[in-house]
């Protein structure tokens, strides 16, 4: 016959035990959901697309005087006590400044699977960071315009800082960045926006696109940089973040128009919930 501080012993190590299964079974469900994130988010990106290209525009006279003044400001007092005139700056047929994009386009689609009733709040892109600096240039990342018919104007007022908000819509409209509330499409560009200027006075034309680069003696080596970015789909009551990392640009794109590659498998990014706004 158990006695009774024996029947105690074995009572309290069934309780251990199960508290040791418990704790066991929390701590695997932990790690599972670090590892693996939401399997079941009621939106999620399916895809992304980067087309990356080069676009020029024509420099101004004022521009040009800009430029010649403020590289010479070193040596004005120098010129000056020499009573040297300043030689006016020689002119070309083609005076361009260049930029290099690299426009990134991401959809997000409604999980079929997901059978409650939701909407998106709001499409977050957080914390951009260019992980690896280009060899020449400098990076700045922008926004739609939504001034005329060009998805993007390069100028001061279209430039974004670490973050830019979609807000969810009736229908996806990249100018007043919104996206449809039941899915849709997001974008920004990564431009090069520091590559110099293209002077000539020899080509009859300049062709549309990244042919350019290769005139400026240019290299794909040259231009390649690394970001990341948080991207956040908030549906009001609960928000997802997952955090991407692109190599940009896309490849071959020096000597041809434009070059473009997908991601159409996004699985190996986790998601997971985070705080919503």
């Amino acid at each position: 016959m158990i006695s009774d501080k024996r029947k105690k012993i074995i009572k309290l190590s069934s309780i251990i035990g199960t508290i040791a299964v418990i704790i066991a079974i929390s701590l695997f469900l932990v790690i599972r959901y670090q590892v693996e994130g939401e399997k079941n988010m009621p939106f999620k990106p399916t895809k992304i697309i980067v087309i990356s290209s080069a676009v020029t525009s024509e420099r101004t006279d004022n521009e040009t005087v800009e430029t010649a003044s403020e590289e010479n400001t070193e040596n004005t007092d120098e010129a000056e006590n020499q009573n040297t005139e300043q030689q006016p700056a020689e002119s070309y047929i083609w005076d361009e400044n260049v930029v290099q994009t690299n426009d990134v386009y991401i959809y997000i689609s409604k999980n079929e699977n997901y059978k409650d009733a939701a909407s998106i709040k709001n499409v977050r892109i957080e914390n951009i960071q260019i992980l690896e600096k280009v060899k020449v240039g400098k990076i700045q990342v922008y926004m739609p315009n939504s001034l005329d018919e060009e998805l993007y104007k390069y100028i001061n007022g279209f430039a974004v800082g670490t973050s830019l908000t979609y807000t969810g819509g009736a229908i996806d409209n990249k100018k007043t960045l919104e996206i449809g509330s039941q899915g849709g499409l997001i974008c920004l560009s990564f431009a090069n926006i520091d590559l110099g200027r293209y002077q000539s006075n020899e080509d009859s034309q300049i062709e549309q696109g990244a042919f350019i680069l290769e005139k400026m003696n240019l290299t794909d080596e040259d231009l390649k940089f690394k970001v990341s970015f948080d991207l956040i789909i908030d549906i009001g009551n609960k928000a997802y973040k997952g955090t991407y990392v692109l190599d940009l640009p896309s490849e071959n794109l020096v000597g041809n128009k434009e070059s473009h590659y997908e991601l159409n498998d996004l699985n190996n990014v986790v998601f997971k919930r985070c705080k919503f706004k």
